[in-house]
């Protein structure tokens, strides 16, 4: 190998070892400028949301004295009570996760047409709001009159953060509005159909208990909902919130059968008596059966002599002799005679105000005819209705016993 040679190989191997270096040097640069235009953006980002958080913050929190009665005012006006509720200070947030819901203050009377702030006095961190109120038309509560004044006190609580501080509503509590009701799934108020979850009831009595609201100022009514399968036994009278009154309300919820719930029962039992009247057999199971034979045509021992019996080709009905084991029985018949009117009861062998039974002040009567060994048979058989039923007000369980 001559020198040229060797000094050319030498030197395309030093170009092969240093284009790594250079690559290496060309990725840290690029990973430097990568990671600066990194950190420029996230600057960007945090700057932004600083701002909006304080535009927020700006525009959200009650920078003037005025501002939550104001917003209290508004939403006795507007029918929004979980934001009126909202504009209390609790010591530990806010309140208003128990208020009623919106729909149901909304279909509210009583509540304020109009306000007017009348007077702002601010003594530091405290202040004293005063303000003129109307109602509609008709809706003006007992006791009160058209352009009446009202005081609020507010005072401005420290928060930390930028444009944090804000002015709340103080020395003011919500009214509550207690339903003490039996178990019911639902009642209404003010029309508006409310579910009562018995994980929300403030005190529990069996499947029943007390639930509570917070309420604004209006006028509410208690009921069932139209589609209920029970009715207010005893009348619920409406209850009046007024605008200084946070003292407690309690409506006492008495139920009774609707005729919703009647009809339903009633339309069970006629078809439990019509699947027993359609029977071929003269002892079907569940269902009024003969005195004379019992299930599988097994003569009955404490058969009376009573029925009688009229010969296939006529003649004087004559009684019958005791059932005869191996007698022919054929062409069965079941025809109802009467069944009593259906009375719903409170089960009194129950302790829930929700479970009911049929009062058997009568028995109900059937005819049964057939033909034994040739002979045309006729049986009156009293039977009793036996009815239980329980309902939470949506959904009945019926259980109808006819033997």
């Amino acid at each position: 190998m001559n020198p040229g040679q060797h000094d050319e190989h030498e030197d395309g191997h030093h170009a092969w070892s240093v284009l790594p270096k250079l690559v290496a040097l060309g990725d840290k640069e690029r990973t430097r400028k990568l990671r600066r235009s990194l950190w420029g953006w996230l600057a960007v980002v945090v700057v932004v949301v600083t701002v909006i958080g304080v535009v927020v913050n700006w525009t959200l929190v009650d920078r003037n004295p005025e501002d939550p009665v104001e917003n209290w005012l508004d939403s006795m006006v507007d029918g929004r009570s979980r934001q009126g509720l909202a504009t209390f200070s609790t010591g530990f947030g806010y309140s208003g996760a128990d208020a009623l819901p919106n729909r149901a203050y909304r279909a509210a009377q009583g509540r304020i047409e109009r306000w007017e702030v009348t007077d702002v006095a601010v003594n530091g961190n405290t202040a004293e709001i005063r303000a003129k109120v109307w109602w509609a038309e008709g809706q003006v509560p007992e006791g009160s009159t058209q352009g009446e004044e009202h005081t609020w006190k507010v005072a401005k609580e420290h928060r930390t953060g930028p444009f944090n501080d804000a002015w709340v509503m103080q020395d003011h509590e919500a009214a509550t509005l207690s339903v003490r009701a039996p178990g019911v799934a639902e009642i209404a108020i003010n029309g508006e159909t409310e579910r009562l979850n018995p994980r929300d009831r403030a005190a529990a009595d069996g499947t029943g208990g007390v639930w509570d609201w917070e309420a604004m100022p209006g006028r509410f009514t208690v009921d069932l909902p139209e589609d209920s399968d029970y009715v207010l036994s005893d009348p619920v009278q409406p209850v009046t919130v007024d605008l200084n009154d946070p003292g407690p309300h309690e409506v006492i919820v008495a139920v009774e059968p609707s005729p919703k719930l009647w009809e339903e029962v009633d339309g069970q039992i006629r078809a439990e008596i019509e699947e027993c009247m359609g029977s071929n057999s003269v002892a079907p199971e569940g269902c009024p059966s003969s005195k004379r034979w019992a299930e599988g045509n097994v003569p009955d021992a404490q058969a009376p002599e009573s029925p009688m019996a009229t010969p296939s080709g006529g003649g004087k009905p004559t009684p019958l002799e005791a059932p005869k084991r191996g007698a022919e029985i054929k062409d069965v018949e079941w025809e109802l005679v009467s069944r009593p009117a259906l009375w719903l009861v409170p089960d009194e062998d129950s302790d829930s105000p929700l479970d009911w039974k049929a009062s058997e002040h009568r028995a109900a009567e059937a005819k049964l005819t057939y033909y034994e060994d040739g002979r045309r048979v006729e049986e009156l058989i009293d039977f009793p209705v036996h009815v239980d039923v329980t309902s939470d007000g949506k959904a009945a369980e019926t259980t109808v016993s006819l033997d």
